[in-house]
């Protein structure tokens, strides 16, 4: 990863260890802790996003560990080991189980404003990059701009771009798109829907329609259906996921806008409560501002 990414990736891991690691590393040292210590250091674990399961989970263990080894273990290790155990080796590669010689598809899900046509654009970009041969599909056909921007897009990575007309039936437009990438022999579609209110039945509904032209279409181990969040979104991600997953099957999850102001833990939490990979995180407005997750790293950077 180049060191100016990786600078902006850490970013968003601060606000994690901020207070935390330090209030740790205290505790670990005081000869005794009374109660209200440790409700304390549950509700900082709160703040940065992982849930109170997972909070007092943390909080039982570290005081368990502290009583047992009296000082003398290293509670990093063991912080490291816990946190890493969420994720699984490899779980952020996207098609481990394609059918090689065959299109392969993305489609990406989530509310307005969490930078879907932004994450098409750099997915495509990354996709150029490693030899595969792209067409963008834009199923919004409700927002007027939704088309012209993912056609700049694929303009600015140099790949097709195939767009429905305004008004149009959604699966529709995704059903020829893929026939198209298919008669021009293109590797990856990259279809990007319209926003979704995560409230909004008739909407979800619609969702699921275009969602199974994808899956009827294409093997499933061609086919990635990635949920887009805000990372700065909070509990309020977790309420997304929950309504998107019951029509979509989802296999993984991208965050954008991860900065300063990200708290972190939102990742744990996905990975935990709905058994979602993390594929990529988005640090900026750049094409190559998509890093794709690595859970050693995340980890590392937060405990050491």
């Amino acid at each position: 990863m180049e060191k100016g990414l990786w600078k902006r990736w850490l970013q968003g891991v601060e606000r994690i260890k901020e207070g935390v690691k330090e209030r740790l590393a205290q505790l670990w040292s005081q000869k005794s802790t009374g109660p209200e210590e440790w409700e304390e250091l549950e509700e900082m674990l709160i703040a940065t996003d992982i849930g109170p399961a997972l909070a007092m989970e943390l909080v039982t263990e570290f005081r368990s560990l502290k009583e047992r080894s009296r000082g003398s273990a290293d509670w990093r290790e063991w912080l490291y080991g816990k946190l890493i155990s969420f994720f699984k080796e490899g779980e952020h590669n996207l098609f481990p189980q394609a059918q090689p010689d065959f299109l392969k598809a993305i489609f990406l899900v989530g509310i307005n404003g969490v930078g879907k046509t932004t994450t098409a654009g750099k997915l495509a970009y990354l996709a150029q990059e490693r030899g595969e041969k792209v067409v963008l599909i834009s199923a919004d056909t409700f927002r007027a701009a939704a088309n012209e921007q993912l056609a700049i897009w694929a303009e600015r990575v140099g790949c097709r771009f195939f767009g429905g007309s305004p008004g149009a039936d959604p699966a529709a437009v995704v059903y020829d798109g893929l026939q198209s990438a298919l008669k021009s022999k293109e590797t990856l579609a990259i279809v990007d829907t319209a926003g979704r209110s995560h409230v909004n039945k008739n909407l979800l509904a619609e969702l699921e329609k275009v969602s199974r032209v994808v899956r009827r279409f294409l093997p499933e181990g061609n086919v990635e259906n990635i949920l887009v969040i805000d990372a700065l979104a909070g509990q309020n991600a977790f309420v997304q996921v929950s309504a998107i997953v019951q029509v979509v099957p989802l296999t993984g999850i991208i965050l954008t806008k991860w900065d300063s102001q990200a708290k972190g833990g939102i990742l744990f939490r996905i990975r935990r409560e709905f058994g979602l990979p993390v594929k990529y995180i988005g640090v900026g407005e750049g094409v190559d501002d998509l890093i794709p997750f690595d859970a050693h790293e995340f980890v590392r950077a937060i405990v050491f």
